[in-house]
């Protein structure tokens, strides 16, 4: 069982969230959402967390500039980040893998890749 794996979902469209949070409470997990990444950005300033999950195109903030403040914070900065965003430009996939991102996954996503993907860097987390 998942169920003290605690994972952040950080995406401001409301059906994606929905959906990443039906899937990973299906298979156990723990999940925390976070509509806007100022709200994320304070979550991991409190709670520890196993994996990030993480959108790029967002409000104030996008994905980038999240990773670059996360990884100034004491709690969370070696946390696990998979990044699953609609960009499937290389820039993009760069960038998001030069700032620490683990994997990059594209939307519309595959469920069962997505949790394939979550199962692999939650057993090795550091690798």
């Amino acid at each position: 069982m998942n169920s003290n794996k605690k994972i952040l979902v950080v995406d401001d469209n409301s059906v994606h969230l929905f959906l990443i949070e039906s899937i990973l409470h299906d298979k156990g997990y723990e999940v925390v959402i976070a509509d806007h990444p100022n709200k994320a950005i304070e979550l991991i300033h409190s709670v520890k967390y196993h994996l990030i999950i993480l959108d790029l195109m967002m409000p104030d903030m996008d994905g980038f500039e999240f990773m670059d403040r996360k990884e100034k914070t004491g709690l969370n900065k070696e946390t696990p980040v998979i990044v699953v965003s609609a960009r499937t430009d290389s820039w993009s996939i760069k960038n998001a893998m030069d700032k620490g991102a683990r994997d990059y996954l594209t939307k519309p996503i595959n469920n069962e890749e997505v949790i394939r993907k979550i199962r692999d860097i939650l057993k090795n987390p550091n690798s």
